[in-house]
């Protein structure tokens, strides 16, 4: 396997990410709004738990250094894997509204652009666990929003969309506050 852009193993990679999103579309969409909201949280607090998991398989688990570097909230979409299942439980519609529009946003440019695996070159055969968690934590960016819409759990509202950048700012302040704590703990 040696994922590039537009090669077989990518275009393998996106179809089957959106081919799980049209089964999970069609496998809850007559299910009631309390079975949606519980399959949603426990997909995302899965993506939290597997977070915290990468550090047993390699490359994190052959670098200690990079264990502890990357098992914090370095960038947005770590965060968002922290953040949604307690936003997805929130009654906020302002929170609701974040998660689909920057899940959304996030984990379909990560899907479509893999840099990270990507990157890994030839050491993506040895590190294939951690290229499968990539795209399991990518695509529940924006699964677990677009679900949440498209199953009418939240609705859009556009009068709400000016609370968006702010709390993208708060998360970005978080991330920044993870990054300032991880420099000085060590």
């Amino acid at each position: 396997m040696f994922l590039n852009f537009f090669n077989i193993w990518y275009f393998i990679f996106l179809f089957l990410s959106v081919g799980i999103f049209i089964g999970l579309y069609f496998l809850l969409r007559k299910r009631s709004q309390t079975t949606i909201k519980i399959v949603l949280v426990s997909l995302m607090v899965g993506a939290l738990v597997l977070h915290f998991m990468k550090g047993l398989f390699p490359p994190y688990s052959l670098n200690y250094e990079m264990h502890l570097r990357d098992s914090w909230f370095i960038n947005i979409c770590g965060a968002n894997i922290a953040l949604f299942p307690i936003m997805l439980l929130s009654k906020s519609k302002h929170l609701k509204d974040y998660m689909f529009y920057i899940g959304v946003v996030s984990g379909l440019i990560a899907i479509c652009y893999p840099i990270d695996p990507i990157l890994k070159g030839e050491n993506q055969i040895k590190e294939l666990i951690d290229v499968i968690r990539f795209y399991i934590h990518h695509n529940l960016l924006w699964y677990c929003p677009l679900l949440m819409v498209l199953l009418k759990v939240h609705t859009l509202d556009y009068r709400r969309v000016w609370s968006t950048p702010f709390i993208f700012l708060a998360v970005m302040l978080f991330i920044m506050m993870n990054q300032i704590l991880q420099s000085e703990l060590g």
